[in-house]
């Protein structure tokens, strides 16, 4: 859970408790004096509120868990990261890891996975192996599988060589961040010229 789950979570939670707490002492007082049922509107709204930034961190959780249960798993090396610029956490952009693997048909391939880490905190060193897993053109992670191992093929991972234009495959990317449209290289991590957002592109 990233820290802006969390931090909807919490929210979540207190609108929920307050909302449930007004309702039961106004609902209280409205079946004493009919008049005041009116004012239970302003506090079912807050547990309401509460109740679906509740439902909606628990829905991205189990989409993530999706993800992890469903998906192909890869071995992938660490080898940068990149700003999430779709939101910020305590006046920053957290940041997202870049990692190189080999897909089943053993073609390098460059994804970013949401880690959603706090710049300059909790990170991993770069060259460290996860596993990853990609399911329906979406990525997951396990955090416990990062370790120091070597793969085969490391090297050509890690380098930073350029890559062979005849074995690109250009296609239409819509940036899910700006919605604006661009060409971008299928298999590798698009960055949408508008607004800088990095996304994985299919």
């Amino acid at each position: 859970m990233n820290m802006a789950q969390k931090v909807l979570l919490i929210i979540g939670g207190a609108f929920a408790g307050i909302g449930a707490v007004l309702t039961m002492i106004f609902g209280g007082i409205g079946m004493v004096f009919r008049p005041m049922r009116a004012f239970l509107a302003l506090p079912l709204f807050f547990l309401i509120l509460g109740i679906c930034f509740i439902a909606a961190v628990l829905f991205g959780q189990h989409k993530k868990s999706l993800i992890v249960k469903n998906g192909i798993r890869y071995a992938a090396k660490i080898y940068g990261y990149v700003e999430n610029t779709a939101y910020m956490v305590n006046g920053r952009f957290p940041v997202n890891v870049i990692v190189h693997y080999f897909d089943k048909n053993q073609i390098e391939r460059e994804a970013v996975i949401p880690t959603a880490f706090e710049k300059g905190a909790s990170t991993y060193p770069i060259g460290m192996t996860m596993d990853i897993y990609e399911y329906q053109g979406k990525y997951g992670w396990d955090p416990d599988s990062v370790r120091d191992e070597i793969l085969p093929g490391e090297q050509e991972l890690m380098d930073d060589k350029p890559v062979d234009p005849s074995k690109l495959r250009m296609t239409a990317v819509q940036c899910p961040n700006c919605g604006a449209s661009y060409q971008a290289a299928a298999g590798y991590t698009g960055r949408c010229p508008y607004c800088g957002s990095y996304h994985n592109v299919e």
